[in-house]
């Protein structure tokens, strides 16, 4: 693998992020009122083949575990770095057994340690434990609005640039829309269903962009947080 592990796994979380609504499930465990947002595994998986390559990554089955109504395994996962094979963690999945078919419930569970440890050991796919995916499944009714809106207006060529314009009127709609507020030096980007503070002042304006809901995230480097937030 001659390229650089973090420059492929910032790949594979913006190939993921590209996806949109299609690449995320709603998911609920039994009775538990609380809903979920993740990646599908699907998606996962062609997103790491596609940017790592299928042969630079494998796994192994440590233990398995069948109950009564489910199946649990631990599966540890290999990177493959300057020739060698390298550890990097180990998680466990889980899944019910449906119809006493123990097959399919391993393969599921399979692929739940695999989610769990490509987002703990490699940092692949955690927008799903940031919460930030909820936004993109269930928002893209607001976004095609603002689109609209965005589109329909008209610019003076006597006072800005078409390019300055749009600009301005985007991030006049995205302000709207979400009660962000206007703060010198800072404007809002949509990447997907989330919003990203950018300028030459963020850093300088960060304690009002906490105020309406923007977090750091340093794997990013940015301020972001949901548009639904």
């Amino acid at each position: 693998m001659k390229k650089n592990l973090k420059e492929i796994i910032e790949n594979i979380n913006n190939k993921l992020r590209s996806y949109g609504k299609a690449a995320v499930k709603e998911s609920q465990i039994g009775d538990n009122p609380i809903v979920r947002y993740g990646y599908k595994p699907q998606y996962i998986f062609d997103a790491i083949n596609e940017e790592l390559g299928p042969e630079n990554w494998r796994y192994e089955i440590a233990s398995k575990e069948i109950l009564n109504t489910q199946v649990v395994v631990e599966v540890k996962l290999f990177i493959m770095a300057n020739g060698e094979w390298l550890l990097k963690g180990s998680q466990f999945g889980q899944a019910q057994i449906v119809k006493k078919n123990a097959g399919d419930a391993h393969k599921g569970a399979v692929t739940d340690a695999l989610g769990k440890v490509f987002a703990t050991g490699l940092s692949i796919g955690t927008d799903a434990y940031r919460g930030l995916l909820k936004s993109v499944y269930v928002s893209s009714a607001r976004n095609t609005t603002a689109a609209k809106a965005a589109s329909s207006i008209k610019t003076s060529p006597k006072t800005t640039s078409p390019k300055t314009a749009d600009a301005t009127n985007k991030t006049s709609i995205i302000n709207q829309e979400n009660d962000l507020p206007e703060i010198a030096g800072v404007s809002y980007q949509m990447v997907g269903d989330v919003c990203i503070a950018s300028g030459n002042q963020v850093y300088d304006k960060k304690d009002l962009l906490k105020a309406v809901g923007f977090k750091w995230y340093s794997d990013e480097k940015h301020w972001a947080r949901p548009l639904a937030a």
